[in-house]
């Protein structure tokens, strides 16, 4: 079946940029002028309907990978490749609520442990706080690691607690 989908969507791709150089040649007659027109219309078409269908998804941990991240109060990475970035865009937009829930809960000094499903995928997060020598947490600890693929069991994100 994918087969077929990639062919009719190469031939009506084939054929949309066709008719727009046909279309735009009979309107401007055939010339310089009427071939640029051609190619811009064509490639404002094809930039638009990537950036609106072909978003890029997020970013997910592959399969049986382990990632730590520390935070500060204010939910940024504190440490690492990218300091400074918001902690909450290293995860897909259904999760982000829960996790943010859940690493304000570390910074009042929670432990706490869950797992979500997310696209065909299970993750289980542990989130800790990180408390300094007088008992302040300044920092949390956020400890994710991807599980089997597994069917998705509704289209809302999953949250067990353990």
């Amino acid at each position: 079946m994918g087969v077929v989908k990639r062919a009719a969507s190469s031939l009506l791709l084939a054929c949309g940029i066709v008719f727009v150089i046909v279309g735009l040649t009979a309107a401007f007659g055939f010339t310089v002028g009427a071939m640029v027109a051609s190619v811009a219309a064509i490639t404002a078409v094809l930039y638009a309907g990537g950036a609106w269908f072909g978003g890029a998804p997020a970013p997910l941990v592959p399969a049986g990978a382990e990632t730590v991240i520390v935070f500060d109060r204010s939910l940024r990475v504190a440490a690492g490749a990218t300091p400074g970035t918001p902690l909450l865009s290293r995860f897909p937009e259904p999760l982000r609520p829960e996790i943010e829930m859940r690493c304000r809960l570390a910074l009042k000094g929670e432990h706490t442990h869950f797992d979500c499903e997310h696209a065909g995928a299970r993750f289980s997060f542990d989130i800790a706080p990180v408390p300094s020598i007088h008992g302040m947490v300044l920092y949390g600890v956020l400890i994710t690691g991807a599980g089997k693929r597994v069917p998705a069991a509704t289209s809302a994100p999953l949250t067990t607690v353990a």
